[in-house]
């Protein structure tokens, strides 16, 4: 059996893009080695795992040694970190593939606590790394409008719904919930605003990583206006949809920025899918993702008065939680991770020149 590392130094190692898409889609047809972060992924079932330790910088050390030299026939890599390993291993002869999780440039454009020069600096050289990378490396995208920073063609693999079955939503509670890391620009503090300003009193569920001065912020705010605020850290998917399942209304408040303007919230078709309604920013990739799906209510981005009333009228009653009680089969028929393009994909790379198949032992080992 061929074998195949997938290798990140940074994302969860539950993450779903990485875990529950792309090695599920893989398992049974590859022998995966699966190098993450320790504390490892709750379970290693069709994979061996691969434990990196230390410090960001000591984790992408090692995971960049494994793409220069373990013991692979293809490696699948997703953090920006390892692209220079990742263009050397491609120019030495390995087969690499590198996924796109996000618009690079744009986030290194809008990095909070960095001087505006700098931010310059690091996205000029970013956005010169990724299209060095386009030329060396077969890259896939988690969304078409990556491809502006890149240049030429490439797979997209949007990030949809999972093979795995969803559970089914209970009576929704008096509940608010946010999945995804917790950040200002994804608009934690508005969201924490408009529940404050919202005429129906509910609970606040943030469930995501959170740098530790801004949950002090919100933890305060909250406090100050008598909101009733859980913050549960990362949860993996089990808890994470668990979740989901205890409250009325899912939201996307992303604030306009060039890193989200054009990006899809893929959280919300997940709650769509299991019959919650969200209320989400009016942003171009949004409305392209979700704007004609039943149950979802847009907002002007960053206006937490507006957030504030449509998550009272979702609350209120009306047709918007029949809504999407209705039109949950349908979500989750047609907008599912495309597992089929991406095992053609990765079995196209055996096809590629280079030298994976002469280096034999265990997989991954350096």
């Amino acid at each position: 059996m061929n074998r195949l590392l997938v290798v990140t130094s940074v994302h969860p190692p539950d993450d779903p893009r990485i875990r529950y898409k792309h090695i599920e889609s893989l398992a049974g047809e590859w022998a995966i080695s699966y190098a993450a972060p320790d504390p490892g992924p709750t379970s290693t079932a069709g994979f061996v795992w691969t434990p990196l330790r230390g410090r960001r910088w000591a984790r992408s050390a090692r995971a960049s040694l494994l793409v220069l030299r373990g013991r692979y026939d293809v490696a699948s890599v997703h953090d920006p970190e390892l692209l220079p390993a990742t263009v050397i291993a491609a120019l030495i002869g390995r087969r690499v593939a590198y996924d796109v999780h996000e618009d690079l440039v744009a986030q290194l454009r809008t990095r909070p606590g960095v001087p505006d020069p700098v931010r310059r600096v690091l996205a000029a050289a970013a956005r010169t790394l990724l299209r060095i990378a386009a030329s060396t490396v077969p890259l896939t995208l988690a969304e078409v409008g990556y491809a502006s920073s890149l240049g030429g063609e490439h797979p997209v693999f949007p990030n949809l719904l999972e093979e795995a079955p969803l559970p089914e939503p209970g009576d929704g509670g008096n509940a608010v919930v946010y999945l995804g890391d917790v950040t200002e620009a994804r608009g934690a503090l508005v969201l924490l605003d408009a529940v404050a300003a919202m005429a129906t009193r509910v609970e606040l569920h943030l469930a995501g990583r959170c740098r530790p001065d801004l949950e002090a912020r919100l933890r305060t705010a909250a406090d100050t206006a008598g909101v009733r605020l859980t913050m549960h850290g990362y949860l993996d998917r089990a808890a994470a949809l668990e979740l989901i399942t205890r409250c009325r209304v899912g939201v996307a408040p992303l604030l306009d920025l060039p890193n989200y303007r054009h990006s899809m919230p893929t959280k919300l078709i997940e709650y769509l899918a299991m019959g919650i309604p969200v209320v989400a920013s009016d942003l171009p990739g949004t409305r392209r993702l979700a704007a004609d799906l039943p149950g979802t209510v847009l907002v002007p981005p960053g206006d937490a008065d507006a957030l504030a009333a449509a998550l009272d009228r979702v609350f209120a009653g009306g047709g918007t939680v029949a809504a999407a009680r209705a039109g949950a089969a349908a979500v989750r028929r047609d907008h599912r991770w495309p597992a089929d393009e991406v095992r053609a994909f990765y079995a196209s790379l055996l096809h590629r020149p280079g030298r994976g198949r002469r280096r034999r032992g265990r997989i991954g080992a350096p």
